[in-house]
């Protein structure tokens, strides 16, 4: 592949995810967030397996998994407008010297600062529930969670979940660019996420909006 074939490349994937993060793609990317814990999971699936419901919460309906999915990102960011600026600036390029930018060296942060980050979206969605009658323990709850500037470090450990135990979830999962765990599942939660709590998985691929 030479440089023009290269960055025509780069500009079919820029419009590949600017339409992705459409808002008429919603949901797909709901699934995708699922797709990827049962990756990490080793549980084969289908994009049969996977059903809208009737009416939300949930977002996902997987087997017995009702899973309601968010995303986590840097605070302000805004991931469609991101890809729309990069993918203007791909297709002003002619050649890949211009579109070479020097990023700062990411910061590393404990997994507990990861998992402190699911607090503010968790506690309005368990007080926006509560006030519509919402039986929080019928749900599965899904983040995702990328930060531009920042990367987990693995050498840390996850604590506790003890404030999102007591929000009264079914159980509560996390997924990264690169990992996923199941952060705990209550008794009555799908099998494959009780005998999956607690466990850190590593993706061989990177792969992240």
């Amino acid at each position: 592949m030479d440089e023009r074939d290269y960055l025509h490349h780069l500009v079919r994937q820029a419009e590949a995810a600017t339409d992705f993060l459409s808002n008429g793609r919603k949901w797909e990317r709901e699934r995708w967030v699922c797709q990827r814990l049962l990756q990490a999971l080793n549980i084969a699936h289908r994009v049969e397996d996977f059903v809208t419901p009737m009416q939300q919460p949930p977002d996902v309906l997987y087997r017995d998994a009702s899973f309601e999915v968010f995303f986590v990102i840097d605070e302000g960011r805004r991931l469609n407008d991101e890809w729309r600026e990069e993918l203007e600036r791909r297709r002003a390029a002619s050649s890949l010297a211009q579109l070479q930018r020097r990023e700062p060296k990411p910061r590393r942060i404990t997994l507990a600062e990861v998992q402190q980050r699911l607090g503010p979206t968790l506690r309005k969605k368990a007080h926006n529930y509560a006030e519509r009658g919402i039986d929080l323990g019928e749900l599965d709850l899904l983040a995702y969670v990328s930060f531009k500037r920042e990367i987990p470090d693995f050498n840390s450990v996850f604590p506790p979940p003890s404030e999102y135990l007591r929000q009264g979830w079914r159980s509560l999962s996390i997924v990264g660019p690169n990992y996923a765990r199941v952060l705990f599942a209550h008794a009555d939660a799908p099998a494959f996420l009780r005998d999956n709590q607690a466990r850190t998985l590593l993706f061989d691929v990177e792969m992240g909006f």
